[in-house]
This record gives structure tokens, C-alpha cells and sequence, in this order.
């Protein structure tokens, strides 16, 4: 069963030593105009939302996300218009790469960021699923 082409999925990356405190970091990947951006793509022909995830999170910083690595994976990952986002909480550090499949460079650098630093700063489209993993981090870890 393919996916709409425009379909995509991606992660909300939480720094490890910050999950479990009042103000934890995310990872925000800086477009060229400043814009702050999370790791995701297209999902390709065939590709699980899971799968295309992980691999636009290597793709695009090096990360490679475990499934130790997931966070609240009892809940359904959070679908809102055509991106489907998952969570997961790394110590590793970004690193900026070449896409191996375009040739393009995606991104110019990343920051850890707080949410409203994310929300302030990113493309409308990505401050429902960043406030939604903030939501369930905070009932995870202030319950």
C-alpha cells in the first residue's frame, strides 16, 4: 500500500539530560533563512511512517534513533495534515551532512531550543506536534 507522495513523517527530538525537567531542549534544525525546521521527509513508496522517520532523522543530522530511543511509544504517533510525527530523546550530537540521496545540503546547522524558542521561530505547520510531544512529556514526567 503506497503513501500520497506529499505524505511525510519526522521526529521531535528531545536532548536526553533535559527530558524529565521543566524546560526540555529540542532539537531544531536551522534552515538557511534562520527557520527553525525538525528532522523529516517524504515518506517513500512502500515505507512505514516509523521507517521514513528514522531514516530522514540520519539522513538529515546523523542521528540514528532506536527504538530505546522512542519515547511515549504507548501513544499513537501524532498525525496533523500530511506529517506524521513520532518522539524520541537522543545524547547524541547532530551532525549536519550532505543528503547521501540529493546532493543537498537540507540544513545550515541545528540549536537545542526550548519550545516557545521552537514555536517562535518555525514554520506553522510544525507547532502542532512540537506542543503536542511537550504536552505529553509533561504528563509523563509532572504526574
Amino acid at each position: 500500500m503506497g503513501k500520497n507522495k506529499k505524505s511525510g513523517a519526522g521526529f521531535v527530538v528531545f536532548r536526553s539530560d533535559t527530558v524529565g525537567t521543566e524546560n526540555p531542549l529540542i532539537l531544531a534544525l536551522l534552515q538557511d533563512d534562520g527557520i527553525y525546521d525538525i528532522p523529516k521527509g517524504r515518506i517513500d513508496e512502500g515505507e512505514s511512517d516509523i521507517a521514513a522517520a528514522k531514516r530522514e532523522c540520519f539522513e538529515e543530522c546523523s542521528i540514528i534513533i532506536s527504538d530505546e530511543d522512542m519515547m511515549f511509544s504507548d501513544a499513537a504517533p501524532f498525525k496533523y495534515g500530511a506529517l506524521t510525527t513520532f518522539c524520541a530523546k537522543t545524547n547524541k550530537v547532530p551532525n549536519i551532512t550532505i543528503n547521501p540521496h540529493t546532493g543537498i545540503l537540507e540544513h545550515a546547522g541545528f540549536k537545542w531550543v526550548d519550545r516557545d524558542q521552537f514555536c517562535d521561530n518555525c514554520l506553522d505547520y510544525l507547532i502542532q506536534p512540537v506542543n503536542h510531544f511537550y504536552s505529553e512529556h509533561d504528563k509523563a514526567y509532572n504526574d
